[in-house]
């Protein structure tokens, strides 16, 4: 039986409930940690999920203990285990799941529709930025990609100076992209949150039809990685608490 924790009320018993799946829990501010308590109470199974690379890292401590959680791989096993002191028996390796949809698939268009369809040369690389849930305080990232960009426009080397750059939003800071237009730049701000068939093909696409990826700290670089495009991230001091700052930016950084 499945329901939705956001529809627990004072007339849940555990008869109603198999087992409670929680994902992040671990946020800012999270609410999940009452529902944990709850399922506790009631004699309900819970399982806690990381949906993502830095939910162990970056998010805060899980405060009352599941009684399984399921982890990527054996990085997010000790992160679990020397961080939030969950037994190791309690804390499974089952892979990444949110990432399977992507080994096999294929684009919905191809690079000349894509390219139409975005204004876009189809004889010049696209360079593809993909933005970041950065920090609150961090600069503005839209600003900065401006700026990136002018500098792109401004290089020695014709295929980067001319590439076609598109850039898609964090879908947590969509806000502070709603009045830039990148037009006069030569390149596209485009592209929604990945959550259904048509925005799941949009951004695949995007990153199947890339030359390279390029961005400042976030998991569209693993989903890249899955595609095989090159990907830079700039590493800047404004931006050092996002990244530096981070225990999963190492991961990127320091590959045996």
């Amino acid at each position: 039986h499945t329901r939705c924790l956001s529809d627990w009320s004072s007339d849940v018993c555990s008869s109603d409930l198999d087992v409670v799946l929680v994902t992040p829990l671990v946020d800012y501010g999270s609410y999940q940690t009452d529902y944990v308590k709850s399922a506790n109470r009631l004699g309900v199974p819970v399982v806690f999920m990381p949906f993502s690379w830095d939910n162990l890292t970056n998010r805060g401590l899980i405060r009352v203990e599941p009684d399984r959680v399921l982890v990527w791989n054996e990085t997010q096993k000790r992160e679990a285990v020397e961080l939030h002191g969950i037994p190791p028996d309690s804390v499974v390796v089952t892979g990444a799941q949110c990432f399977d949809q992507w080994f096999d698939r294929a684009p919905s268009r191809d690079r000349e529709t894509f390219c139409r369809e975005r204004g876009f040369n189809p004889a010049r690389p696209i360079v593809l930025w993909v933005c970041s849930a950065l920090f609150a305080g961090s600069p503005v990232e839209a600003s900065f990609v401006a700026d990136w960009i002018r500098a792109i426009r401004r290089s020695v080397e014709p295929r980067l100076r001319d590439a076609n750059i598109l850039v898609r939003p964090h879908p947590s800071r969509v806000a502070e992209w709603e009045q830039v237009d990148l037009a006069s730049l030569g390149a596209v701000v485009w592209g929604g949150n990945p959550v259904d068939a048509q925005t799941r093909a949009d951004y695949f696409d995007s990153l199947y039809h890339s030359a390279a990826v390029v961005g400042i700290n976030t998991s569209a670089f693993i989903e890249a990685g899955i595609l095989g495009r090159p990907l830079l991230a700039l590493v800047m001091p404004e931006f050092a608490s996002n990244q530096t700052g981070t225990v999963h930016f190492r991961y990127l950084t320091d590959v045996a």
